[in-house]
């Protein structure tokens, strides 16, 4: 098996906690079909990218729904194929709007990766999806001129050229570079819902760290993401990509008027548990404090810590709070997380996330939250 190590690939590579591995096993033939995906119809793409999927996504895009945030869902499971018709499919999604999803357990590679996954409006990587970039082939060898054609597709869809062509440099066409959702945010490859309105500006903050030898400071603005069948808006205190002490707010229809916010740790639910002493949130000199929070397991390296925020005092959170602070209180040594954020810039999307907790809108007292 022939392999890449990120010490071989020199500073640039390093900076990306990443594997490299020979592809392996014969491409089977791609299929597009509407599935039925956090309570909304989409289209899954798995397979082999030819032809034969340009005809059937042309026939088969006005079966997806759109979302909410104005756009329809296209899941990508595949290990790429032909690149003239990964870029025939790229043509005709333009003709609308559409987020481009690796769901969880999905890899997403190649042509799928370099060309598909990167054109979409909006384009997330689920916790446990994988997104592969490696270089085209011609007679098994390097293709710059391919290359160059995959690099400038992604620029014009506001992915920056290099962020495509150099992985597509080091990695060659029997090798593959997997990158994670944290990988995928920290190289400029994602756009979230709900940036332009908070004013989140276009994050690179590996590149740049690649480039200067410091990583930018996080945004303030809130971006949204899918959680269960509607959408929660999240911040990112410690930097733009990272998860640790990752924030959250959402609404859940089975608590009505409450919303929720939550904090991701970084380790196993057992060790957090028996080591958080209490939590609150503070919100422009209130606060809201838990001496027992509700903590579960995100997946199985990191935690979540949930709190609430009372139906009395959410119109107030979501309309006139400025600074938001979460608080974890730990047993010594450990000391206490304090994640601190704004809010002014991102009313939109709060208030859109408040008002979708599934498939309907919800609100406070069944009414939308204006």
């Amino acid at each position: 098996m022939s392999s890449i190590t990120m010490r071989q690939l020199g500073v640039f590579m390093s900076l990306m906690a990443v594997s490299v591995a020979l592809l392996g096993g014969a491409a089977y033939a791609g299929t597009i079909e509407k599935v039925r995906w956090r309570g909304h119809d989409v289209l899954k793409l798995t397979g082999s990218i030819d032809d034969d999927l340009v005809t059937d996504f042309l026939s088969a895009r006005d079966h997806a729904e759109v979302w909410p945030h104005g756009a329809k869902v296209l899941l990508l499971d595949s290990g790429g194929g032909a690149v003239l018709a990964a870029l025939a499919i790229v043509n005709l999604m333009d003709q609308g709007t559409w987020q481009t999803v690796i769901p969880n357990g999905a890899e997403c590679a190649s042509a799928c990766a370099s060309i598909l996954f990167v054109s979409g409006a909006y384009r997330t990587v689920e916790p446990f999806g994988k997104l592969g970039q490696h270089s085209c082939s011609k007679g098994g060898l390097p293709d710059d001129k391919c290359n160059d054609l995959m690099s400038e597709n992604a620029r014009a869809h506001g992915v920056s050229y290099g962020s495509i062509k150099a992985f597509a440099r080091y990695a060659n066409p029997e090798e593959m570079i997997w990158f994670s959702r944290e990988d995928a945010d920290g190289w400029g490859l994602t756009r979230y819902p709900g940036e332009k309105e908070s004013g989140f500006e276009k994050s690179e903050p590996r590149v740049i760290n690649m480039l200067t030898g410091v990583k930018p400071d996080p945004q303030t603005a809130w971006r949204l993401d899918f959680h269960n069948d509607g959408y929660k808006a999240f911040s990112r205190p410690s930097a733009d990509d990272e998860r640790e002490m990752e924030v959250g707010l959402f609404c859940n229809e089975a608590i009505p008027g409450v919303f929720i916010a939550t904090m991701d740790i970084t380790g196993p639910v057992e060790v957090v548990k028996k080591n958080v002493t209490g939590a609150w949130l503070g919100a422009d000199g209130v606060k809201f404090i838990e001496a027992m929070p509700l903590i579960i397991p995100a997946d199985p390296v990191v935690t979540r810590v949930f709190l609430y925020i009372p139906p009395e005092a959410l119109i107030h959170f979501l309309k006139k709070t400025r600074e938001f602070v979460f608080h974890v209180d730990f047993k010594k040594p450990f000391t206490a997380m304090r994640a601190t954020t704004q809010l002014a810039g991102s009313r939109k999307n709060l208030i859109f996330a408040a008002n979708h907790c599934g498939t309907e809108a919800y609100g406070l007292d069944g009414q939308p939250i204006e």
